[in-house]
């Protein structure tokens, strides 16, 4: 039987950052679910339990991983059988075995019910490790199960910029920032917050790229017998590979930031637009027209805004949440009325001529200039 694992059940899942600081993991849980959408943090936590739970590089490793299913209709593809094999079948090698699901959302939603039993009653020495590429349900029998008897880890993106109501926070004191820190120190480099923001503003948000980059420094740094990170240090190691989304782009067309959005249009061009789910998307028709149909979204929701005039009704009739009043209010000053009507024209316009064949570079490069 599986023992009772010692990280305190809470309604809250720990972070996985903070899950990687603790120095001691035993006693290990029979489940850990990984959920969120940083599959570096994933990787990380898959890493470390592995080499908590095999001990030292000369022990055999019993480590079987698969890929969910995309759907439920695609179930079969991976059956719960064999999952539950690999977990309780006994091996000459080793007394603990770990199976790991990557993308295991679908796979989850449909077994969830079978699982939950093993939550606390073990695989007689086998660990099952699911990685969620989105939030798990907390309400859920299963959830419960495994916040009481083993890990949730949430494996979220840290935000790379403070929260829109923080508006006198300096943009260098975001979650990301503090991330990449803390990254380099244990890499053995310093490195202050307006420096790790200008390393992620110039790489972009994936963790992996950042931790590469790092490594990348760190190389270079040791030939010049330092280890404080400096902006030239970052010019001098990395390109300009940061990843930007259409929504950001929009925010920036809204409040009449030509120059940022100008920059923004070109990165777009050349690294393409990032989707949440970290997919560079380079088919220029591909990156404006989401933008298009984003922008529109916005400005109805605006014009709506204009009408009605009052912030605590825009919340009641779900405009906007509260603790992002203060980017509708600032979109409000920059676009009025009579601009929302060019705006939602000329959107026409480039929607058409984009599908007749122009130039969506060209086209977006005019809308932003306005």
């Amino acid at each position: 039987m599986a023992q009772r694992s010692r990280e305190p059940a809470s309604s809250e899942p720990p972070t996985a950052q903070a899950l990687l600081r603790r120095k001691a993991w035993k006693p290990l849980p029979a489940v850990v679910v990984l959920a969120g959408n940083a599959p570096f943090f994933r990787e990380q936590i898959t890493a470390r339990f592995s080499e908590e739970l095999f001990g030292s590089e000369g022990v055999p490793r019993e480590l079987r991983r698969f890929q969910g299913p995309a759907s439920e209709r695609e179930l079969s593809e991976l059956p719960l059988s064999q999952v539950l094999d690999d977990l309780r079948t006994p091996s000459f090698f080793s007394p603990y075995r770990l199976v790991v699901v990557d993308r295991a959302d679908a796979f989850l939603a449909a077994h969830r019910e079978a699982l939950e039993p093993f939550v606390a009653s073990g695989f007689a020495g086998g660990h099952l490790i699911l990685s969620l590429e989105k939030k798990i349900d907390m309400r859920t029998r299963f959830s419960r199960a495994v916040a009481a008897h083993g890990w949730i880890v949430k494996c979220e993106q840290p935000y790379d910029r403070p929260p829109p109501w923080e508006t006198r926070t300096p943009v260098w004191e975001s979650d990301l920032s503090h991330w990449v820190q803390q990254h380099a120190r244990e890499k053995g480099l310093v490195m202050d917050t307006r420096t790790a923001f200008a390393l992620h503003d110039r790489v972009g948000t994936d963790l992996a790229a950042l931790d590469e980059e790092l490594e990348k420094i760190a190389t270079y740094l040791a030939e010049k017998k330092t280890q404080t990170v400096t902006e030239e240090a970052i010019v001098a190691v990395t390109g300009d590979q940061r990843g930007d989304s259409i929504f950001s782009l929009v925010d920036l067309i809204l409040e009449r930031r030509r120059l940022e959005a100008i920059q923004t249009v070109a990165r777009l061009f050349t690294h393409g637009s990032h989707s949440e789910r970290g997919v560079a998307v380079l088919d220029p028709p591909a990156i404006v027209l989401p933008l298009i149909s984003a922008l529109v979204g916005r400005l109805r929701a605006l014009r709506r805004a204009h009408a009605i005039a009052s912030p605590d009704a825009w919340i009641r009739e779900k405009l906007v949440q509260k603790p992002f009043l203060p980017r509708l209010q600032r979109q409000l000053r920059a676009t009025p009325p009579g601009r929302i009507r060019d705006l939602l024209q000329r959107l026409y316009w480039i929607d058409r001529s984009i599908k007749r064949g122009g130039d969506p570079h060209r086209l977006l490069l005019l809308l932003v200039a306005e």
